[in-house]
């Protein structure tokens, strides 16, 4: 029994020690993300958390790719506008 006072205090001390940790965390996350300007054929890099703009001839073959398949992809695709729904002359018009 003379255990448990230990018990709970330590137990007081864990939790004060996580809540604080995360307090620091979520405070140390609200810093203003760098913004990079999006430009044409090159990629960003996300993977190291920043952003790094990539311009080689390996990322600009895999863009023109993954441009081709897209246009590929939608290439039969079209879209019209909703066929306008037909009145039925048994009910009477909705009034608006």
């Amino acid at each position: 029994m003379k255990e448990r006072p230990f018990l709970v205090f330590f137990v007081v001390i864990i939790l004060s020690a996580c809540a604080l940790f995360l307090a620091w965390k979520i405070a140390g996350s609200s810093k203003p993300r760098p913004e990079v300007a999006i430009q044409d054929g090159k990629t960003i890099d996300f993977s190291s958390g920043r952003p790094v703009v990539k311009d080689t001839a390996k990322e600009k073959a895999s863009i023109e790719k993954s441009v081709k398949e897209m246009e590929e992809a939608a290439k039969g695709v079209s879209f019209s506008p909703p066929a306008a729904k037909a009145t039925d002359p048994k009910k009477p018009a909705a009034k608006k």
